[in-house]
């Protein structure tokens, strides 16, 4: 997992060496302050008590030394703000490069993952919530860059610490250094221990927190149902029995992930005191001077910090670890629907077969058994049946939503899996009863059918689908804003807007799917007058339960359990007094009985 993070920061080598450079920079200039204790003790103790260091302190020390006690330590506090001042650029450089390269490689991320979810087949979407995918683009990419930032930029930034601090303590005194080494194993193995845990709670955490997105995704799409039930307790207390169980998994893995840098100062606290004892005796007997003593237990003391930076580091990496598993779930998906076609479909000439296609969403209980079908173009073929009969996922067939488990779909004689998926969609429109509109304006959600489509051509949208007048009403015409899924318009509006757009995009197929039947009487008559201009000259296939609209259709299929039991125009079905005349029956007989009414 670790390696396939390390694939996005290596997208930027150039920044990363310049950040390791000035981590190197900062690091050093952090271990020259701990350098500047022999100075010190030498300017306030003598010279008597302090060792010869690295040739650079030699210099510093030289210039010190010139002059009386006051003026080497003014000398000496001069040296010390000297080295801050250096160091202070760049530690603001470290902190731009790393955020920069923090918020370059989640970005990379994100939109990886959204568009691996825009190229991922509906069956994909159909089988996964989407409370679950948005907890995986919002919450699961915060985790990552959260992890990357202190999992990974400081991490590295405190390893280089951790040299810089090792190495004047080995420098200082190689047998406290030792001890110190044989000590180090212990924190190690409880980091370890430790973190492994850290990183299985908190893909629990994950799952149960998309778990939280999905209920409250739920509820605000279903908010009208709720409340006409009156189920609003009921949802409060479901969110709030999973909210309970998140909240107290969350404060068991942060106790446990707090317990890495408790553990790391206790231990450190330990060796500090062994270096002590040690550190005196070593003294006593004139085998260390006290200024190398004092630069050991200065770097050993220095090295807290990074040493549990380091800690809580591997805990949030291992934090990010899960969130990027979870991630690359959906960038390293395998597709139902696989685009392998190398032709392209450039026109539809004859017909459209279904040979023996059998279909199932969970390869169980089949939806579909041995569909046996022709489209003709021209032509308008209307599909009819009880609700799950497997009619919309007949249709969904066409433009390969779905894959058949076994059997062929054809278009003039080739398989549809030949063909590109592109140019395949290219020929064929959609109008659902559920239509999906976008937060944005009239405008663009009509253009989204061709967006290089010209002025005059969407006006001609405008008019063919009977939008003209509902616009002109408007103060801001096609401009206006229609809200999330269009909800500040009506069902009638929504789906006229649908009609334009699928205008635009002028495909040879046409797909309706229950497009009408939530409409009050009059959105209905100018949604059928729409449709009515939409599918002139075009090939036409519609799911209507109303069969009265499906009456005129040239040809009209029954399906009932995934198959075909009746086919024929209006009147050769009622004549063979099936399913068909019984729906047609039921339906008339209702309509009655609302007319006496």
């Amino acid at each position: 997992m670790l390696k396939k993070l390390g694939g996005y920061l290596f997208k930027y080598k150039s920044l990363l060496c310049s950040l390791i450079i000035v981590m190197a920079i900062v690091a050093i200039f952090s271990g020259f302050t701990i350098g500047m204790i022999t100075p010190i003790v030498s300017a306030i103790f003598g010279k008597s008590n302090v060792s010869k260091g690295p040739w650079i302190l030699q210099w510093l020390f030289n210039w010190i030394e010139e002059g009386n006690r006051m003026d080497s330590l003014v000398k000496l506090a001069i040296s010390i703000v000297l080295i801050y001042g250096i160091k202070a650029p760049f530690s603001l450089l470290l902190y731009y490069l790393s955020d920069t390269l923090e918020q370059k490689t989640i970005s990379d991320i994100r939109v990886d993952m959204f568009g691996k979810l825009t190229t991922l087949s509906y069956r994909f979407h159909s089988k996964i919530k989407s409370g679950e995918l948005l907890s995986k683009i919002t919450n699961d990419t915060e985790k990552i860059r959260f992890a990357l930032k202190r999992g990974v930029i400081d991490l590295a930034r405190n390893l280089f610490l951790l040299l810089v601090y090792f190495g004047l303590a080995l420098w200082a005194s190689w047998r406290l250094f030792l001890i110190s080494i044989v000590l180090t194993p212990m924190t190690l193995l409880i980091i370890q221990f430790i973190g492994k845990r850290v990183r299985g709670k908190f893909t629990t955490l994950r799952k149960q927190r998309a778990f939280l997105n999905t209920i409250a995704s739920e509820m605000l799409q279903g908010i009208k149902i709720i409340k006409s039930f009156g189920m609003e307790h009921y949802e409060l207390k479901r969110f709030e029995e999973e909210s309970t169980n998140y909240r107290k998994n969350y404060v068991k893995s942060n106790l446990l992930k707090g317990f890495l840098p408790i553990s790391s100062e206790f231990l450190g606290s330990f060796l500090v005191g062994v270096i002590l004892v040690v550190g005196g005796i070593l003294i006593f007997r004139g085998i260390i001077t006290p200024d190398k003593f004092l630069i050991f237990l200065g770097s050993a003391v220095m090295l807290q910090q990074p040493a549990r930076q380091i800690n809580l580091a591997y805990g949030d990496l291992q934090h990010g670890l899960a969130s990027m598993e979870s991630v690359l779930e959906v960038i390293e998906a395998e597709d139902y629907i696989r685009d392998n076609g190398r032709l392209k479909l450039d026109s539809f000439e004859k017909v459209f077969t279904f040979s023996n296609v059998f279909f199932s969403y969970d390869r169980a209980e089949p939806i579909l058994n041995g569909i046996n079908l022709e489209i003709t173009k021209g032509g308008t073929l209307a599909i009819v049946g009880p609700s799950g009969a497997g009619k919309t996922t007949l249709v969904n067939l066409i433009p390969r939503f779905f894959d058949p488990l076994r059997g062929k779909i054809k278009v003039d004689g080739r398989d549809i899996r030949d063909f590109t998926l592109s140019s395949l969609r290219a020929k064929i429109g959609i109008v659902t009863q559920d239509v999906i509109l976008f937060n944005d304006s009239i405008r663009n959600n009509i253009l989204y059918g061709r967006p290089e489509a010209s002025a005059d051509e969407l006006n001609d949208a405008l008019k063919k689908s009977n939008l003209k007048d509902f616009v002109n009403r408007l103060p801001d015409g096609l401009d206006t804003e229609i809200g999330e899924r269009g909800g500040r318009i009506s069902g009638g509006e929504r789906q006229r807007i649908a009609i334009a757009r699928v205008i635009l995009k002028n495909p040879p197929i046409m797909i309706l799917d229950e497009a009408t039947s939530s409409l009050d009487a009059e959105s209905e008559r100018l949604v059928q007058d729409a449709m009515s201009k939409l599918l002139r000259g075009r090939t036409a296939i519609i799911i209507a339960h109303r069969l009265s609209t499906v009456r005129n259709a040239d040809r009209i299929i029954v399906l009932e359990n995934g198959k075909i039991i009746e086919e024929g125009d209006h009147n050769e079905l009622l004549r063979k007094r099936g399913l068909y005349k019984r729906l047609y029956d039921l339906q008339f007989k209702v309509v009655n009985s609302q007319d006496i009414s």
